[in-house]
Parts: C-alpha cells; sequence; structure tokens
C-alpha cells in the first residue's frame, strides 16, 4: 500500500493533470466531473485493502454536520437539482434548504458547529442529491458506527471523534488542493463555504455564479468557517 503523502499528491496530480491539458481555458464542469472520478476510484482501491466502513444506507448521522463545498461545487449542485427535479419538488427542496440556512444563521457562531442540525437535501435518512454531493460528503466516513453515533448524541464535546482512515482522508485532501490549484491558476474564488447557506444563495441571486465566473467572490452572505 502506498504511503499516505504519495497517495495525497497522485490524488492531486491526477486533478492537475485535467486542467492543464485544456490550453482553451478552465471547464469547471469537466475539472469536478474528473475530480469525482478520481476521488471515487482512488477510494475504491484503498477501501478493498482497508477495514470495512461502518457507514452504511439508513445511517444519516453524518448528514447533520456543517459540511464546507467550494462555489463550483454549490452551482454543481444547483444545476444538478434543477436538471432533476420538477418544478414543486425544487419548490420544496428551496424552501427546505431556506428554511435551515435562516436556521444556521442564527446560531451563534460558536455554536454553527456544535448543533445538529439535519441536512435539507436529506429525504428518508438518505441523501436526494447523492450523485451530485460534494466532496466532503464523498469521503467522510467511519469505522465505528458507535463512536458516531456517540458523538453525535454528544455535539457539544469536540473530544468525541470516531476512527477513520488517514489513507481515505489524504486522497480527499489530495483532490481538493488539485481543485484549489486549478481554481487559483485560472484566478477564481477558491473559497470553502457552508453548504446550506450557499445554496440558499445560489439559489435566490442569479449573480452569484456569474460573479464566481468573473473572478470575484461567489457569496456575500454564505456562512465561512
Amino acid at each position: 500500500m502506498q504511503d499516505e503523502r504519495a497517495l495525497r499528491e497522485q490524488a492531486r496530480q491526477a486533478v492537475r493533470a485535467a486542467a492543464d491539458g485544456r490550453p482553451a481555458g478552465l471547464d469547471l464542469e469537466h475539472l469536478q466531473r474528473h475530480a469525482r472520478r478520481t476521488l471515487e476510484d482512488q477510494l475504491a482501491r484503498v477501501r478493498r485493502a482497508h477495514a470495512p466502513l461502518a457507514c452504511a444506507r439508513g445511517c444519516a448521522l453524518c448528514c447533520h454536520l456543517r459540511v464546507m463545498a467550494t462555489p463550483g461545487e454549490v452551482f454543481g449542485l444547483v444545476r444538478y437539482m434543477r436538471r432533476e427535479l420538477g418544478r414543486q419538488a425544487l419548490d420544496e427542496v428551496r424552501q427546505r434548504i431556506a428554511e435551515t440556512a435562516a436556521r444556521l444563521r442564527a446560531l451563534p457562531r460558536e455554536r454553527l458547529l456544535a448543533t445538529n442540525v439535519p441536512c435539507p437535501l436529506l429525504v428518508d435518512n438518505a441523501c436526494s442529491m447523492y450523485a451530485a454531493r460534494p466532496f466532503n460528503c464523498r469521503a467522510y466516513h467511519s469505522l465505528d458506527y458507535d463512536a458516531c453515533l456517540d458523538s453525535f448524541e454528544n455535539p457539544d464535546d469536540a473530544s468525541r471523534t470516531h476512527p477513520q482512515s488517514a489513507l481515505v482522508s489524504r486522497i480527499n485532501e489530495g483532490v481538493q488542493q488539485g481543485l484549489h490549484d486549478s481554481l487559483r491558476q485560472s484566478a477564481l474564488d477558491t473559497c470553502q463555504y457552508e453548504l446550506v447557506t450557499a445554496l440558499d444563495e445560489a439559489l435566490a441571486d442569479h449573480e452569484a455564479e456569474p460573479r464566481f465566473l468573473r473572478g470575484e467572490p461567489a457569496f456575500r452572505e454564505a456562512l465561512q468557517p
């Protein structure tokens, strides 16, 4: 098994290669598709040689945590929602997103990471937008369900964590660093934003994506770490 640093660098370079090989300019959708494939392929190889994950469909404990995502991930998720959902379903999701975003914005800053709030995309304990979920969701995992449950039931105690695969974490870091490098090279916003408040703004403000593509900060109201 390759060491952690080698896996991280391999993932970073694989994503960078997708951007460097397109001299006409950065194709963000192509880059993100390539990054997703890189992440999934490398994670699959590591997981086959690793202890079994405790994660399974129907467990949604981690879907009550805050997720950070780049603007490209947010806009890609919005496009997926608009493409896959009918008008009524989209309106219902937008309402859930707006309500959850308002709840998060109302929390004191110190409570943002210490309060369990279900993701508005969660339906019947499963992600309704699974195919377009952000990179941090794709790579998040646990090797111990009981430890996850303990952390979930004690959100105020940051010391209650769960075991994860260091190799999986390094691969995710490498993929995201490759994306960051490519965005920075194209002078695009590389910040990470809290997912729900960013989705709320992306759906409500049609100028958000054009701002991003002009090289300006994508979001003005979305929460940041």
